[in-house]
């Protein structure tokens, strides 16, 4: 097997594609069912987009939007834009329009490639060249008239540094734009080459869609080795045995010798064993991948099949790490703790885990940029992923260790209020068992300390998943007692009645009456025990009546100030910080409300240059507020210790 290097100077990642159609033409490139296209024919396809796209206008450098569901014309597309000398951004034109036209708004590209059927979506600006490759034969300019002669460009163009721009997942917030560079693909495609050895003898099944980044890695991974591209084709198989049974077929059909894929699909394959094919290596990334899978897909494939977990984030395109199962590693003991190893870091990969000392967790860097997910290197060398941050992550691991369970997710949940949040796991039971959720959630009892435990376990069929291969935790299914609001997002049937409940308006009726009794106690007791404080006898119009109105609101806010001291603390708790610093944010909280009262009425009636009453005054009321706004708003800053956990 080839491990050649390609030299990095100057060149362009299309250029792979191109040395191999100069070198093995009649060599098959690209299979997506009947349709079988060699490398000269792609050659030629793809001279025929990029002319199309320079008369369109698409400058050096220049973005072009691709828009397509059918994978062989979105490829096309990719590669005539890289000739052309720009740069790709693909989309998914199944996405919400609103969601389209955000991505759209954000990248603003030149050109937009689509077909005719989403033509009107994707057409968000009138200056916007929207190019449908199934209803324009002939390319033509933007007012309408075929390209003359003599404005064909003959030497290929200066091109741009990036290749591509790729949106991120947006699983810690929005998605975002990445731009990737024609270096940072070649790296990569030499990275890949060096690990797996791919050569021009090698079949790749990509089952990723076109606007993924796992399509853009599979097609570098293929054609710049001079292997074919196994494409999968016809409509999304939406039931798992359906979908793993038409992966299974095509890679037989197709004698694939590599794979790569998501979680999800390593899973199907894994739950049928004892077919046979001619596949060497199998990669699979995405989703946290525990080593017992891994070795459990390696059994059913057999022995001789090279089985990775390898990782990455699209941020970082083409760093990553990867792990591979040796054949003499022994199966983890039974009852210990779900491990996911992502091993090493390929080559011209900088790996780093910011952790605050050798072997602790910490957050993991690839060649600079901040992944978003936690793990430690081991003493062994190996790097252990410990989950995405922000997720529950050690509940998840918890709930894979028990022996009924085969996948699952832990979310959270809104309950019939949307400020009464829960924590559900959701697992999916091992095929062929029944999956009982009590004795899961007395599982996950005994393993979770008490802040990380889910209130509640939900046997699903499956979990739902995106079109990438990842668990779709935004569709998690929505049980009962579950608020149906965006924020979302699963729970357990009869949640809501373990769940306390939320306020009623009576509730919210006798707090009101509670600040208001003790606002007429301010008012009527400020002339007691501050004779003349509030007396405006002597006070010109309109400033009387100013005056009055702020002497109303200090009674007002010492009212609501005792109304929260007395039933504000059980609201608080529920944020799950430790008691003492509820109770001390409790106690700020109503002191900030409360203190404006006294303190105002007590600076009225000290003389200004009554020293010793005024330092009196500012050490009890102004350092002491100062010090509680600080409480209060560590309060709101500070992550929730059940939430620490869950994420360790």
């Amino acid at each position: 097997m080839s491990v050649e290097h390609v030299p990095l100077g100057g060149l362009h990642v299309d250029e792979l594609v191109t040395r191999w159609a100069e070198t093995t033409p009649s060599a098959e490139a690209i299979v997506c069912g009947v349709e079988r296209i060699t490398y000269g024919e792609l050659d030629r396809l793809v001279d025929t987009e990029a002319a199309r796209l320079r008369s369109v206008g698409l400058e050096d450098g220049g973005l072009a939007a691709v828009v397509l569901d059918n994978p062989v014309a979105a490829l096309t597309a990719m590669l005539g834009v890289l000739r052309a000398g720009g740069a790709y951004l693909p989309l998914d034109p199944a996405v919400p329009g609103e969601t389209l036209h955000r991505v759209l708004t954000d990248a603003d590209p030149q050109v937009v490639l689509t077909r005719e059927l989403y033509r009107v979506a994707a057409s968000d600006r009138p200056h916007r060249r929207v190019v449908c490759v199934d209803a324009e034969a002939e390319p033509a300019d933007t007012d309408g008239t075929q390209p003359h002669a003599h404005d064909t460009v003959d030497a290929p163009p200066v091109r741009g540094a990036s290749a591509c721009v790729l949106l991120t997942a947006g699983t810690t917030g929005s998605p975002g734009l990445v731009p990737v560079s024609h270096h940072d693909l070649v790296v990569a495609r030499n990275a890949w080459q060096q690990v797996y050895g791919f050569d021009a003898h090698d079949r790749h099944v990509h089952p990723a869609p076109p606007e993924s980044a796992e399509f853009t890695a599979g097609w570098v991974r293929a054609l710049g080795a001079g292997g074919t591209l196994i494409l999968p084709h016809g409509d999304e198989h939406h039931d798992p045995g359906a979908r793993g049974t038409a992966l299974r077929r095509l890679i037989a059909a197709e004698e694939a010798t590599v794979l790569a894929c998501g979680v999800p699909t390593a899973r199907l394959l894994t739950a049928h064993r004892g077919h046979e094919t001619r596949l060497r290596l199998v990669t699979v990334t995405g989703d946290v991948w525990y080593l017992d899978e891994q070795r459990a897909l390696k059994d059913a494939l057999g022995g001789g099949v090279r089985v990775v977990n390898a990782y990455t984030v699209t941020e970082a395109f083409g760093a990553g790490a990867y792990f591979e199962l040796p054949d003499g590693m022994p199966p983890p003991e039974h009852g210990s703790e779900p491990v996911s190893l992502i091993g090493v870091p390929l080559p011209e990969t900088y790996l780093a885990v910011r952790g605050p000392a050798p072997g602790a967790r910490g957050p993991i860097v690839l060649n600079g940029v901040h992944t978003g997910d936690d793990g430690r290197v081991r003493d062994d060398g190996l790097l252990e992923f410990l989950g995405r941050q922000g997720t529950y992550a050690s509940a998840e691991r918890a709930l894979h260790g028990h022996p009924d369970v085969r996948a699952g997710v832990v979310a959270e949940v809104e309950t019939t209020h949307p400020s009464d949040v829960r924590v559900v796991a959701y697992a999916v039971p091992v095929e062929g068992r029944d999956l009982d959720p009590v004795d899961v959630h007395r599982h996950l009892c005994r393993t979770l300390p008490g802040e990380a435990r889910p209130h509640a376990v939900v046997p699903v069929p499956s979990l739902p998943r995106t079109r990438a291969d990842k668990v779709d935790r935004k569709n998690l299914p929505l049980p009962v007692g579950a608020s149906a609001s965006p924020g979302h997002k699963g729970g357990a049937a009869g949640l809501a009645s373990r769940t306390p409940k939320a306020p009623t308006g009576c509730m919210v009726v006798g707090v009101a009456l509670l600040a208001a009794f003790f606002a007429l106690l301010a008012w009527g007791f400020t002339d007691l025990l501050w004779p003349h404080s509030t007396d405006v006898s002597n006070v010109p119009s309109p400033y009387a009546a100013r005056f009055r109105v702020l002497y109303l609101c200090e009674d007002v806010s010492f009212g609501a100030g005792m109304a929260f001291l007395l039933v504000g603390r059980p609201g608080m708790a529920r944020a799950g910080h430790p008691g003492w610093f509820t109770t001390v944010a409790h106690l700020s909280a109503a002191w900030l409300m409360a203190a404006w009262w006294p303190q105002d009425n007590l600076y009225r009636l000290t003389a200004k240059t009554d020293w010793p009453a005024q330092s009196v005054l500012v050490y009890t009321f102004n350092v002491s507020l100062m010090a509680a706004a600080a409480v209060v708003a560590a309060f709101a800053a500070v992550t929730p210790k059940w939430q620490r956990r869950l994420d360790r």
